[in-house]
């Protein structure tokens, strides 16, 4: 999470979503409808990112985050909920450069019976290692998996070719208002990604 909700009430006081002393985070529920006037997200700040965090929910620090804010006169009633995704992200990792690339449709392939993809910092890829020799080879510069120098055991060392996964999870905070004008019901809701990004919905 980036954000975090304050309610204002017309007593002067609010309602925060995360506060001492424990930081567990309070239920949208929780807010007093009766009283609330103002409702607002807002960037956690490092030190608060850090006790929710260790109270159980993962907080991000970015201060340079835009704060949003709903004044609620009149008959509004706040509209406020998150929409939280879930992704497998398929990824690899140059064993030669130690950097990650993605393999799409521009990505570069060793072309060989063992095909690997190249990587796109360094240009490495998997080969065939003859200790012996102290020598890379690809497949088709063996003889049939065996050195072409001194006949022996070729180790296949895989760079580029290992696959591997991590679950990737993000928000989008809607905050709005719903009022009755002209006996109809309106809806206004702005619609703010984790760059703090904006549009209304």
């Amino acid at each position: 999470m980036v954000y975090y909700w304050v309610a204002y009430y017309n007593d002067g006081t609010k309602l925060e979503q995360y506060s001492s002393p424990d930081y567990k985070g309070k239920p949208f529920t929780s807010i007093d409808n009766d009283k609330i006037i103002k409702f607002g997200i807002y960037p956690f700040d490092r030190d608060l990112a850090e006790r929710v965090t260790k109270a159980g929910t993962e907080a991000r620090s970015i201060p340079f985050l835009p704060i949003y804010e709903i004044n609620l006169t009149g008959n509004r009633r706040i509209i406020y909920y998150r929409d939280c995704f879930i992704q497998i992200e398929d990824y690899h990792i140059c064993k030669e450069c130690g950097k990650e690339f993605k393999v799409g449709k521009d990505t570069k392939w060793l072309d060989s019976r063992f095909p690997s993809p190249i990587c796109p910092h360094c240009g490495a890829h998997d080969y065939f290692y003859c200790e012996k020799c102290d020598k890379k080879y690809t497949f088709e510069e063996t003889h049939m998996g065996t050195c072409p120098v001194c006949d022996g055991y070729l180790k296949y060392v895989r760079i580029t070719s290992e696959q591997l996964s991590r679950e990737k999870r993000w928000n989008l905070y809607n905050i709005g208002y719903q009022q009755i004008a002209d006996n109809r019901n309106i809806k206004f809701i702005l619609q703010i990604d984790e760059q703090g990004n904006c549009t209304i919905v």
